[in-house]
């Protein structure tokens, strides 16, 4: 601590400079963890689509996800859970993806009990995600339809990464609403300086 009264303003001014020097360097310290932190965990959106019933009293519906924020190496995967209770008669085998992705499902069970699976297992470092990732199944939960599902990230020895819950897919606006919202945008008058 430095004493104003004795050290003179020299000294005290050297005593700000050391203190403002900590906090910056404080500053930079916190800004360069940030900034080497992951920046987003993987997302994976789904959209639920009630599909017409192939087979009386059974309600079919298709999840399709977007899977985003991240890179996988071959070997990695993810795996979506179907509750036992609300879900069975997984689509099987699933569509294709793409060539980069091999993609599984493991029947709900209420037997033993047991959560179902969609799995899609990386055949290459970083596979396209362009496409969407789908399965069908029959929907037993009630009449507000399926939502948010727990899904894990796991790498090649299948020890789990990260994870987290399927989110609702945000919908894209249509070119035609782009546009409208553009030249509503131009049509506001613009004030003088």
């Amino acid at each position: 601590m430095i004493d104003r009264d004795t050290a003179g303003p020299r000294a005290c001014r050297s005593g700000a400079r050391r203190a403002t020097g900590r906090r910056a360097m404080g500053t930079a310290l916190l800004l360069a963890l940030a900034l080497t932190a992951p920046a987003h965990a993987i997302q994976i959106e789904y959209l639920a689509t009630d599909l017409t019933d192939t087979t009386p009293g059974q309600d079919l519906w298709r999840y399709d996800y977007r899977v985003g924020n991240g890179t996988f190496l071959a070997g990695q995967g993810f795996f979506v859970e179907f509750d036992y209770n609300t879900t069975s008669d997984l689509q099987d085998p699933p569509p294709a993806v793409n060539g980069d992705w091999d993609p599984q499902v493991a029947q709900p069970s209420q037997i033993i009990p047991d959560t179902g699976l969609y799995d899609a297992l990386a055949r290459a470092d970083s596979p396209a995600l362009a496409n969407l990732f789908s399965v069908e199944f029959v929907w037993s939960g009630g009449v507000t339809g399926p939502g948010s599902q727990p899904f894990t990230v796991y790498d090649a020895a299948f020890a789990p990464i990260e994870t987290g819950n399927t989110v609702a897919a945000t919908p894209i606006p249509a070119p035609a609403a782009l546009i409208a919202i553009g030249l509503l945008a131009l049509s506001v008058p613009r004030r003088r300086a």
